[in-house]
């Protein structure tokens, strides 16, 4: 068994086990594997805390809000609470942990919003910013960077890579984030190189970028 067959196969153990909290994760091992160089991802506007270090899934690490975004769906009012839980890194991946509220006292109490809605992508990112590189989650098919020339084969396989993405929730249409509940979410992504203390974490496309996360290791990971 190779390296990365092993590294993808406990990425896939985690995501079974995310799944059954309700959490999210995400696998890949084609192309560059959920890596990439690049920056911070842009920041939306709302109140934000300080993040900290928080290990358990109930935990808060730093929290921000904003007005409910508007994406293709039905625009609903309201606002977000965004919540960041935990970044864990071992065995060579890093699990994030985020949740999301929606709480809106003008839609009916069984409303709910989807990312489509909501104009959100759900891919995790997390930036080394010291170190100029990104990681995203792991995929079971398709590739972020195909080892390929022709942009139009690797568009798709991008396209595959984010609809097979170890995020959990991931349905973009038809699953709802319920109005008054909170939705736990994590997903899991490479481990990133160097041991970094803090990292910027962008949990969905769309929603508030956390910076300055602490990062907790485990499983005998050493920092």
């Amino acid at each position: 068994m190779t390296a990365r067959t092993t590294t993808r196969a406990r990425a896939a153990a985690a995501l079974a086990l995310a799944g059954a909290l309700l959490l999210a994760g995400c696998t890949g091992d084609d192309g560059d594997n959920g890596t990439e160089g690049g920056g911070s991802a842009p920041q939306a506007s709302g109140e934000a805390t300080g993040p900290g270090t928080a290990t358990v899934a109930d935990q808060v690490m730093a929290e921000q809000k904003i007005a409910t975004p508007h994406g293709g769906g039905q625009v609903r009012g309201g606002e977000v609470t965004v919540t960041l839980r935990s970044v864990e890194v071992g065995d060579g991946t890093t699990t994030v942990r985020w949740a999301l509220r929606w709480d809106d006292d003008e839609s009916p109490a069984d409303a709910g919003v989807s990312y489509y809605d909501l104009g959100v992508e759900p891919t995790t990112t997390v930036t080394d910013r010291a170190a100029l590189k990104a990681y995203r989650p792991f995929c079971t098919d398709g590739a972020w960077q195909a080892d390929t020339d022709d942009a139009t084969q690797a568009g798709i396989a991008q396209i595959r890579c984010r609809e097979s993405m170890l995020v959990s929730p991931l349905e973009k249409h038809t699953f709802a984030f319920p109005n008054h509940g909170t939705i736990e979410v994590s997903a899991v992504l490479p481990a990133p190189e160097g041991n970094p203390a803090t990292v910027d974490v962008l949990p969905a496309e769309g929603l508030p970028l956390f910076t300055d996360a602490t990062v907790t290791y485990v499983d005998g990971a050493a920092k």
